[in-house]
């Protein structure tokens, strides 16, 4: 295409505007043209029930004109129908209307008031565009048939649910089986048909149970689909040890979703199983860390509690959470933790204004984000404590999940810092920590 645009310049001489005649003659087919597409618009946007104001912008809109003109002109020079000036003529017509456009449409629309849904969608489309999970293409999900697992499958197909994103499932399930059996090259053999039976049943479950939560969610897009369900591809593979999984995650995904049964370490912190996991991927990761197996069943409708600190890494915890409330209608508790109070700030007033402001601009973006993803929000404040001692003691009122955005440490032991450690070991809850 632009090719043929610009061959179609070069075939173009201005040069013969310089006579008057046919400069008179330029000038009275741009008015020509222009009149007639302005007003076919505008008498067609007034019967279809547009506003004058409407009618008007479409108007400016409709009249730029770049393609089909220049197309039947080339055909009509090519073929001898026109002369090089007639063709000249079109060109230059179709080249002051494209320019002229840009600047009568908006002179139009500062005369139009957005309507709430198009004010609604504009609002939609800036949030999405700086979005953690609208941006998301590829999801990677390592699961087993834990109760951390099946959870981790849940929400990755909420999570791609919401936008149709591709999703790999690396099925844990017959590794967990076998890691630590002590079995013969005999029992190895007997037992090697029935194990790749079971190992696909099991991964069988695991898509299942993706596709069923992706299914049962809503596209989060701003697009004409919003409000339809998704539809998913889920490919699962079932890797032989941490080499493959290393291999596999190191394919270009955007999230990892990591449900297994071993997640803690008895001596505190991650387990070496989760390390070794996560090892080889450097993008975002999702761990789940599921106190309670009945908690599968108090999915919907739920209390979800989300601490926040205006970070990147929390908004992340923040969009995954309320992903998550979207779809299982639950409600969402944004914790935010102040030192207000302290006694180094009790007697510096532009402190406090600037803290105070601070914290109305992290809620008032929290606020915007729910409202986005349609989920009703509530607000929490600690002052004067700990991060940690303010999330355990918020989850200690009833909530069924904690949703923590964290930064992920570099090493080799997967360390998400000390407000997650203290989480992870001392919350009386099941915990989501969203790490980046």
């Amino acid at each position: 295409m632009p090719v043929f645009f610009g061959i179609s310049g070069l075939n173009a001489d201005l040069t013969i505007l310089r006579s008057p005649t046919l400069a008179v003659l330029a000038v009275g087919l741009i008015v020509i043209a222009s009149i007639g597409k302005f007003v076919g618009a505008f008498v067609g946007g007034t019967i279809g029930g547009l506003s004058r104001a409407e009618s008007l912008a479409l108007g400016c809109a409709m009249n730029a004109r770049g393609s089909t003109e220049v197309i039947v002109a080339s055909l009509g020079l090519s073929s001898g129908l026109l002369t090089q000036n007639f063709f000249t003529l079109i060109v230059g017509m179709a080249i002051v209307t494209t320019m002229a456009m840009p600047p009568m449409l908006r002179w139009s629309l500062k005369r139009l008031p957005l309507r709430k849904k198009e004010r609604l969608r504009l609002d939609r489309e800036e949030l999405d565009a700086k979005g953690f999970v609208t941006n998301l293409e590829r999801l990677l999900i390592a699961t087993d048939d834990s109760a951390n697992g099946k959870f981790a499958a849940h929400l990755a197909g909420i999570i791609a649910g919401s936008g149709g994103k591709p999703t790999t499932i690396l099925d844990l399930t017959a590794t967990a089986k076998n890691k630590g059996e002590a079995m013969d090259e005999a029992a190895a053999m007997g037992r090697q048909k029935s194990a790749k039976g079971s190992a696909k049943e099991d991964g069988e479950r695991l898509e299942e149970t993706v596709k069923s939560a992706a299914e049962a969610t809503t596209l989060l897009e701003a697009n004409p689909a919003e409000g339809e369900p998704a539809k998913l591809d889920v490919i699962t593979r079932a890797p032989l040890d941490p080499a493959a999984i290393a291999a596999e995650s190191r394919k270009g995904y955007d999230f990892f979703v990591i449900g297994i049964a071993n997640v803690r370490d008895p001596k505190g912190g991650f387990s070496k199983d989760l390390s070794r996991i996560t090892q080889g991927f450097e993008g975002p990761l999702a761990l789940v860390d599921i106190r309670d197996g009945a908690h599968l069943a108090r999915q919907r409708r739920g209390r979800i509690l989300i601490p926040v600190s205006g970070t990147e890494v929390s908004r992340r915890g923040v969009e995954v959470g309320l992903t998550l409330a979207r779809a299982n209608d639950a409600q969402v508790t944004a914790l935010y933790v102040t030192r207000t109070n302290s006694p180094a700030r009790r007697s510096s007033a532009p402190r406090r204004l600037v803290t105070r402001r601070d914290e109305l601009a992290v809620l008032n973006d929290i606020a915007a984000l729910s409202e986005r993803y349609d989920v009703p929000l509530r607000t929490s404040t600690r002052a004067d404590m700990a991060p940690d001692e303010a999330i355990l003691r918020e989850a200690g009122r009833g909530y069924d999940l904690v949703v923590l955005g964290v930064s992920r440490r570099p090493g080799d032991i997967l360390f998400l810092g000390n407000t997650t450690a203290a989480v992870l070991e001392r919350s009386p809850t099941s915990n989501l920590f969203v790490a980046s």
